[in-house]
């Protein structure tokens, strides 16, 4: 029999998974409800992570009836959803507040960023503070949980990030091969270009596919000890695999070449590097690449 869960269910379902089971009793809630017939919806998330960010109250949680020394300076405005109100920034965001989710509740007991970082990358909280915003980390990030288990498109990495990698944001015991892919580069100039993904400058293709070949058979008499996967020269040897895959693959030349876009969408997300970025993040998602992390910050003014 299938089973109906309402959004606002799904959410406390997948939020109470993670932030108390961690990521793994999350994914296999999600396998259980998928043998329930229960359909996702989702194939593809961008997170967009705002470092050291504007608080709640100056956005999404005025608490305009509260205390004045609780509440946010900024008056409230109302929204599309009646008895919600944001910050009267979010203009734009309040016209469209019935087609997004607010999560009022979340919260952490940890003493500094660093670990209130990897609670929410990671869906468990660090064990071993080691300073002031510094900690040992040993759990997955979400990208590279998902990463592993839902794979990768053909000729795509499953995760990357936009233009670091965040704190925690790292594949951990699951290994190197769930890191994200992270593309530093500035896809708002005009000579934007991903490094490892275009051949160099100078090598045509047909010389990159020679030196392919070359390797494959040297490969044919080195080979060492297939049947040990923690071999380090196979581990070498899957990584290699998996950039030339990415240099000749067609899929991901598509979805980095951004200059397809017209120059009315370009505009759209604002001609400079988080715009373009975001529009990067849309097109990956669009390519099948489950999970993208867009980072931007540098608030944590204490002003």
């Amino acid at each position: 029999m299938s089973a109906n869960i309402s959004r606002r269910s799904g959410l406390k379902l997948g939020l109470g998974s993670l932030l108390g089971g961690g990521l793994v009793g999350a994914l296999r809630t999600q396998a259980h409800a998928a043998n329930r017939n229960i359909v996702s919806q989702a194939d593809s998330c961008i997170l967009v992570w705002l470092d050291g960010g504007p608080s709640h109250y100056e956005t999404f949680d005025p608490k305009p009836d509260a205390p004045v020394e609780i509440r946010g300076e900024l008056p409230p405005i109302a929204t599309s959803v009646t008895g919600v109100q944001f910050s009267k920034h979010m203009q734009r965001l309040a016209k469209v507040a019935d087609r997004v989710s607010i999560i009022r509740s979340i919260r952490h007991d940890q003493g500094n960023h660093g670990a209130g970082n990897h609670y929410m990358m990671t869906g468990a909280p660090p064990r071993i503070p080691v300073g002031c915003g510094a900690f040992v980390s040993f759990h997955p990030s979400i990208g590279s949980a998902v990463a592993h288990q839902v794979g990768a498109p053909h000729g795509m990495p499953a995760y990357f990030t936009l233009p670091r990698m965040s704190r925690s944001g790292g594949p951990n015991f699951l290994g190197q091969q769930y890191a994200p892919f992270v593309v530093a580069d500035d896809p708002n100039r005009s000579d934007f270009r991903v490094r490892d993904v275009a051949l160099p400058r100078g090598l045509e293709a047909d010389r990159f596919g020679d030196r392919k070949s070359l390797r494959a058979r040297v490969d044919r008499m080195l080979r060492i000890n297939e049947e040990a996967a923690a071999d380090p020269v196979l581990a070498v040897d899957e990584f290699y695999q998996q950039g030339y895959q990415l240099v000749s693959s067609k899929e991901a030349q598509a979805a980095f070449d951004i200059q397809r876009e017209s120059d009315a969408t370009r505009a759209r997300y604002g001609r400079h590097g988080f715009g373009q970025r975001a529009l990067l993040a849309r097109r990956l998602a669009v390519a099948g690449v489950p999970f993208v992390t867009l980072y931007d910050g540098g608030w944590d003014h204490h002003v």
